[in-house]
């Protein structure tokens, strides 16, 4: 029974992109005592420590200022929503007064291959992006952050080409169906690899500000932050369960 429904595991798994939030650290005597007016960000750097092999498109941005622009703009299209009115600062932008600032470094990014993630997928290829992450409430400390911690995740787990097509018995027939859905998706998502990671990555991250600030009834819960081992839901975190 279990190695039969393995596969359909796989495919719910599978079905979600996602970046997770770990090692969470909050300084409370930094935090918040009432709801930001405003968010801000800058695009994150990616120092030469860092593990990157992406390749820069021709004629566009370097990759790694393409990498922490995106991340940014993931932050822009969901911190009004989450957290405060929200902007991106430049580099050398003068730091505001007031309001809550997200800043942090690429330590991994990693493009994979296209050929494989359309072909094979299941991981196959897979994109990887890994971030470290402080978040500033700045009308306490401009130099100490309120929270720090990381994010983790890339492409999914859905099928290729190749393995939608392989059907072990009858039995799965209905499970081939999905998994062949989830090929067209691959081959209509493979284009987008990093750079959708990094806007994901930074969606993921106003998520664990809006915890926090949630948590303390500051705003108003919109959204779960997902965590290692658990998935956010409309109605909190549920647990994953352990596959042997």
């Amino acid at each position: 029974m279990r190695s039969a429904c393995l596969p359909l595991c796989c495919l719910l798994l599978g079905a979600c992109s996602s970046v997770s939030v770990v090692g969470e650290k909050e300084n409370a005597s930094l935090a918040p005592k009432s709801a930001p007016l405003e968010l801000s960000v800058r695009p994150f750097g990616v120092p030469m420590s860092a593990n990157f092999d992406v390749a820069s498109p021709v004629g566009k941005d370097d990759a790694r200022v393409s990498v922490g622009g995106f991340i940014a703009e993931g932050v822009l299209s969901r911190g009004p929503r989450w957290v405060a009115p929200t902007k991106v600062l430049e580099a050398a932008q003068k730091t505001p007064a007031k309001g809550l600032l997200i800043e942090g470094e690429v330590a991994v990014a990693r493009q994979g291959s296209r050929a494989l993630r359309i072909g094979i997928g299941f991981g196959a290829g897979r994109t990887r992006l890994d971030t470290t992450v402080r978040v500033f409430n700045l009308e306490a400390s401009a130099k100490k952050p309120w929270l720090t911690f990381n994010t983790t995740g890339g492409s999914n787990m859905e099928p290729g080409l190749v393995t939608a097509v392989i059907v072990p018995s009858p039995a799965f027939v209905p499970v081939l169906a999905g998994l062949a859905g989830g090929a067209i998706s691959s081959v209509a998502k493979s284009d987008k690899g990093v750079s959708q990671d990094a806007k994901r990555t930074g969606r993921a991250i106003v998520a664990a500000v809006h915890d926090r600030l949630a948590a303390r009834q500051l705003v108003q819960r919109k959204a779960w932050p997902k965590r290692i081992g658990s998935v956010g839901t409309p109605i909190g975190e549920l647990n994953l369960p352990k596959i042997n």
